[in-house]
C-alpha cells in the first residue's frame, strides 16, 4: 500500500509547488507558462533482459510549467513555480505490438491510464558550457504506486526562449510493485533496472 502522505502530496503539489511570496524578481509576472513541444522532444524507457536489451518510446507528454527564465539562466532561486508531467500509458510504444501490449499490461493501463511525475523541488546546481544543472526531486506514480526520485537534469536555452531539459532517470520494476516481465516459462526475464532517457523541448505558451 503506498504511503498516504505521498498520495496527499501528489494531489496538492500541482497547485502549490514552489509558490513564493511576491518579492522583487519573484513576482507572478516574472514567471511564464511552458509546455512540452512533443514534435521536437524525445523520451525513451530502456531496460535489459536475459536475452538482450529493449526500449520503448513515449510519444506524448503532457506537461505544464511556470518558469522564471531569468532566474534559471542566472542561477537564481525559485526558477520553477509549477511542474507536472502526465504520460498516457497508451502512448508508450515499442517496435513490436506484442511488447507494446505487454508494457501496457504490466503498467495496468485500464486501471491506471496515466503515469505522472510531480516536482517536489528543483535546486540549481551549477552553470556549465551546456547550460544549467538542476537537481530535481519528485514523485513518479506508475501502475498506481508512488516512488520518490532524485536526478540531475541539464537545462539549455535557445534564442527563442525555449528550454531544453535533458538527462536520465534510474528506477526499477519493484519501485512500483511490478513483477519483472517473463516469457517462455520464466526462462526469459526482464532485468530489474530501468532507465528513462529524455530530451524535452519546453516552449512558452
Amino acid at each position: 500500500m503506498k504511503p498516504l502522505f505521498l498520495s496527499l502530496i501528489a494531489l496538492l503539489l500541482p497547485f502549490t509547488l514552489f509558490a513564493q511570496p511576491d518579492t522583487p524578481g519573484n513576482s507572478a509576472s516574472a514567471y511564464a507558462a511552458y509546455s512540452v513541444n512533443n514534435a521536437l522532444s524525445s523520451m525513451t524507457i530502456a531496460g535489459g533482459s536475459t536475452v538482450g536489451s529493449w526500449d520503448a518510446d513515449v510519444t506524448l507528454i503532457n506537461a505544464r510549467f511556470s518558469v522564471n527564465l531569468e532566474a534559471l539562466q542566472n542561477g537564481g532561486s525559485n526558477a520553477f513555480q509549477l511542474g507536472e508531467f502526465v504520460i498516457p500509458v497508451e502512448r508508450i510504444e515499442s517496435d513490436g505490438n506484442r511488447m507494446t501490449n505487454n508494457i501496457h499490461k504490466y503498467l495496468e493501463k485500464d486501471r491506471h491510464p496515466n503515469i505522472t511525475f510531480t516536482f517536489v523541488s528543483a535546486e540549481l546546481q551549477q552553470a556549465t558550457d551546456a547550460g544549467t544543472e538542476v537537481l530535481v526531486n519528485g514523485i513518479i506514480n506508475a501502475a498506481g504506486a508512488d516512488h520518490a526520485v532524485s536526478f540531475v537534469s541539464n537545462a539549455a536555452f535557445a534564442d527563442d526562449q525555449s528550454i531544453v531539459l535533458s538527462g536520465t532517470v534510474d528506477f526499477g520494476f519493484s519501485d512500483f510493485n511490478i513483477s519483472r516481465p517473463s516469457a517462455m516459462l520464466g526462462t526469459v526475464r526482464a532485468s530489474e533496472e530501468l532507465q528513462i532517457i529524455y530530451e524535452l523541448v519546453l516552449t512558452s505558451n
